[in-house]
């Protein structure tokens, strides 16, 4: 699909509320499927569906990977169930300029525990943590285990590499309520 088409597809979602389903041919088999809530210039920001009407996590994807976007039929049925079940989706707000830096100080503002994905890099790393350090080109992460453990240094990674944030989502959330407490000295407010 065009890099036009994509565009005016993920707008279309966000104004009309459509489920929007993205292909990242590059990087991944699975789809990202859910509620187009902020797009910039370079992002666009969604909150996930899962099991077709279960809200999950936020997720913050670069635009210039999304090869397709594409809508189905079932939206009424969709937006029926997920005010059935109280669900609502989130707002996030985000300047059209927005940088990957801006988008991690927001993932840290909403759940200290958030994953950063790196899929440019060879073996496609994923930092599951909290931010520590923002720098001009850089940033540092704590990473913690999906047994709960924190490492224990920090990484450090670029911005140019981020192609993809989480934030909240069952599996986010189950670290931030039953990691191990975080280690000083890396830890904001120790």
């Amino acid at each position: 699909m065009k890099p036009g088409k994509i565009r005016r597809r993920l707008e279309a979602s966000l104004t009309d509320r459509r489920i929007a389903t993205l292909v990242r041919d590059d990087f991944e088999s699975r789809l990202t499927h859910g509620f187009v809530i902020a797009l910039s210039e370079d992002w666009v920001v969604m909150h996930t569906l899962s099991d077709g009407v279960h809200l999950e996590e936020v997720v913050m994807l670069r635009i210039q990977d999304i090869s397709r976007v594409f809508w189905g039929d079932d939206d009424a049925y969709h937006h029926r169930a997920i005010a059935a079940l109280d669900q609502s989706v989130t707002s996030f707000d985000c300047p059209v300029d927005v940088t990957a830096g801006d988008l991690i100080n927001a993932a840290a503002g909403r759940a200290e525990v958030f994953g950063i994905h790196f899929e440019v890099l060879d073996q496609e790393p994923l930092c599951v943590g909290r931010l520590v350090e923002r720098r001009k080109r850089s940033f540092d992460m704590h990473y913690v285990g999906r047994d709960g453990v924190w490492a224990g240094t920090t990484e450090r990674w670029r911005y140019r590499h981020v192609t993809r944030i989480e934030v909240g989502g069952r599996y986010l959330t189950a670290l931030n309520r039953f990691a191990d407490p975080c280690p000083s000295p890396t830890c904001r407010g120790d």
